[in-house]
């Protein structure tokens, strides 16, 4: 069969085109087999090239209204052949990027110089907000589907009317409006971790699990400097910045167990140099001269900002913070070298404050620049013509910043991506090319059928499959559902699947549920806290496990979280954090009569994350925190038994605890540079790796059935990729 001719309506991408006119794609000019809706997806996304496309602009374009309960599937299924025709994957896209819970966007260049021709050939009447090309491919697929609507289908013309309102109505492009460019392409099982564009802006260096990259932007070539001889391949190797000559980078080694230290590394080829240990660096001074730093400890709280020279020489402590305040960490110089630009943490009326400041060298003058009431403020950048960029939540700011650090004016926002969360901010030495880290989280349940009394585990499979957060937190007492949180409808709730099913069910608004010991209740946590009202307490409530109307069990204003024991037992704790974080204070309830007494108080450090478990029989409470080099579980009793401590070797940065039910182990979650396990831990620490998979996360993590017989797994998966973003 001979390949078929180029149309003049295509729009290529990659080895691809999209015959608009005809409803046809192609692969190398042969036609892909394509059903019609997948196919309207496909030519709604390459109207807006790099844009979200969300859930909603694509029922209101492209579904009947009354087909509302079917939409969710019916748009997965599209979007599940429209990447099995394209060869893509939702890991790791080349085409179609998924936003969790809020659309699509398409990643890919496209060429629309045929398409762009034929609307000079057969220009179509538009709305004046719509461009040339757009109103070409709205043309195209309006004439395919009259086509259809003269043998009956009067629907499909329905759904191009909406589709061409979608895009008349879409807002007026400006003729300088900020483009953007994907710049790597790495899958959730390797995710970038930092990046920086060179001072020239021809190089992109970041930083994944096989090392530090250093790329050339204009033909893609590039090269790989690994760790440094003697560092372990479980440590991360993580780029700070570029040296202002373009020949040299800072980077970091952090190792398992709180070993951190700095690094100058060469572009040119000479072997890595130790410029400082105990430390994380941030960023070189423009004259090349200074380094900007934090020291660490063996937790990871930054409180103080220090300066040096560039080979680690004259160590200056600039300023620290207060005891329960915290240093974002990442931190720049400005232009002329001679202020810091920061983000500060600080407590406030039940929720913390962030706050973006600057200060001169010795750590005085130090101003609010801008404060940020939505907690997403992640980075900052200080731009060579006096803008400070930075990004909140999804959204890309920025604010103008005079000589002495004080904001000049009110923040702008200059761009959103929905879903996306931003960080590390880079720009050239001429300000013109920016480049940031967008990532996008997701945690899906697994479910895994144990043996051996619960010490291993056949291959998981997916339970949850769609595309949003969840969570597993408990099972039904007959152990033939899961309970999990989960964000799939746009708010937070509590939702029930049963494993012999593939869909799940809304049970109530909150977070965390847990079973009462004997069933009778569904537990869970609700924070009725507001921006306009932070001082509510925190409530812990039930609901009858049949269904029923919520009813609060007891107030909190330092919730750490909550557990029950399992009949015969019959206690429930409640655990809080004193107000300076230095104690956790654990409590009895019931779950009709509420507060009950204090059974202990255990000390906290608050540089660590922690992990808690209450036993089946409700006598112990297992303890553990993360970034120990070698993982210590305290076994607590709360009944005036001694006290036992667990020592699991070779397996740091526990991140979850949850009891086996027979109370002879726990199922433990461990975290590094290369990905998640699950294991099984006796009390006598042996260990037994359950399941292990690829790709940095924080969430991992098994929750058994009552019978012992399955675990609810939560696995996370991290996308994280280079953009760069020009015009802005």
């Amino acid at each position: 069969m001979q390949p078929s001719p180029a149309s003049p309506n295509a729009v290529r991408f990659g080895l691809f085109e999209a015959d608009l006119s005809a409803g046809e794609l192609r692969k190398r000019g042969r036609k892909i087999p394509l059903q019609d809706q997948p196919f309207r997806v496909l030519a709604l996304l390459l109207l807006c090239p790099g844009e979200l496309v969300t859930r909603e602009e694509l029922q209101r374009a492209l579904w009947p209204a009354d087909t509302f309960g079917d939409f969710d599937e019916g748009l997965n299924k599209a979007i599940q052949k429209l990447r099995q025709a394209l060869d893509d994957s939702s890991d790791n896209p080349r085409f179609i990027e998924t936003l969790p819970r809020k659309g699509y966007r398409f990643i890919a260049s496209v060429d629309r110089t045929a398409e762009a021709k034929a609307a000079k050939a057969q220009p179509a009447p538009v709305d004046s907000h719509a461009s040339a090309s757009d109103s070409v491919i709205v043309a195209n697929v309006t004439k395919r589907s009259q086509k259809a609507a003269l043998v009956g289908s009067v629907a499909v013309v329905a759904v191009l009317v909406a589709l061409v309102w979608l895009v008349r109505h879409r807002p007026p492009r400006s003729s300088a409006e900020l483009t953007q460019k994907r710049l790597t392409f790495n899958s959730s099982e390797n995710p970038i971790q930092s990046a920086a564009i060179s001072p020239d802006g021809k190089y992109l260096a970041y930083s994944d699990q096989a090392g530090i990259h250093v790329k050339l932007l204009l033909t893609g070539e590039e090269r790989i400097i690994p760790r440094p001889a003697g560092v372990p391949a479980s440590a991360f190797w993580v780029l700070d910045s570029w040296f202002p000559d373009g020949t040299q980078l800072l980077a970091d080694v952090y190792e398992q167990g709180g070993r951190n230290s700095m690094w100058t590394v060469s572009v040119l080829g000479q072997s890595p140099r130790e410029i400082r240990e105990g430390a994380s660096g941030y960023e070189v001074s423009p004259d090349g001269t200074h380094i900007v730093f934090s020291p660490l400890g063996a937790g990871d709280t930054v409180r103080e900002i220090w300066i040096m020279g560039s080979r680690g020489d004259n160590p200056q402590k600039v300023f620290a913070v207060g005891e329960n305040e915290a240093l974002n960490t990442l931190m720049h110089w400005s232009p002329d070298g001679q202020r810091l630009a920061f983000i500060r943490v600080q407590p406030g009326l039940g929720r913390p404050q962030r706050s973006i400041e600057t200060c001169d060298l010795k750590g005085a003058s130090r101003p609010v620049v801008v404060l940020d009431p939505d907690l997403g403020m992640e980075d900052l950048y200080w731009l060579p013509d006096g803008r400070i960029a930075y990004v909140s939540g999804d959204s890309f700011w920025q604010i103008g910043i005079d000589q002495a650090g004080m904001p000049s004016g009110k923040p702008k926002r200059i761009a959103k991506w929905a879903g996306s969360g931003l960080r590390y901010l880079s720009a050239s030495a001429d300000g013109k090319r920016l480049v940031l880290l967008k990532s996008t989280d997701q945690s899906q349940v697994y479910l895994g059928e144990l043996a051996a009394g619960g010490t291993r585990m056949k291959p998981p499979r997916r339970l949850t499959d769609d595309e949003a957060f969840y969570s597993p937190t408990a099972w039904t007492p007959d152990s033939k559902a899961v309970l999990f949180d989960s964000d799939r409808n746009g708010t937070w709730g509590i939702f029930m699947q049963r494993i012999s099913q593939e869909t799940s069910e809304p049970v109530v608004a909150g977070l965390r549920s847990r079973l009462s010991a004997d069933g009778a209740w569904i537990l869970f946590f609700e924070s009725p806290r507001t921006p306009a009202n932070p001082v509510v307490l925190d409530r812990l409530m039930r609901i009858p496990a049949s269904g029923g109307v919520p009813q609060l069990v007891l107030e909190t204003r330092n919730f750490f979280g909550f557990s029950c024991a399992r009949a015969p037992a019959s206690l429930c704790v409640v655990l809080e954090t004193s107000q300076d974080l230095k104690q956790l204070v654990i409590t009895a309830f019931d779950p009709l009569k509420g507060r009950a007494k204090v059974l202990r108080t255990i000390e906290l450090d608050s540089s660590y994350g922690y992990s808690t478990g209450l036993s089946p029989d409700g006598s112990t409470i297992a303890i553990s925190r993360d970034r120990e080099p070698e993982t210590h579980i305290r076994l607590l009793s709360l009944s005036g038994g001694a006290d036992r401590e667990i020592t699991v070797k070779g397996w740091p940065n526990i991140k979850s605890l949850d009891w086996a039910p027979d109370g002879k182990g726990l199922y433990c979650g461990s975290v590094s540079a290369e990905g998640g396990t699950l294991l099984y831990v006796d009390l006598k620490g042996n260990v037994r790796v359950l399941w292990q998979y690829k790709g940095a996360n924080d969430d991992i993590g098994g929750v058994p059935s009552p019978d012992g017989r399955y675990l609810a797994i939560q696995r996370g998966v991290v996308n994280s990729n280079v953009w760069m973003v020009e015009g802005f």
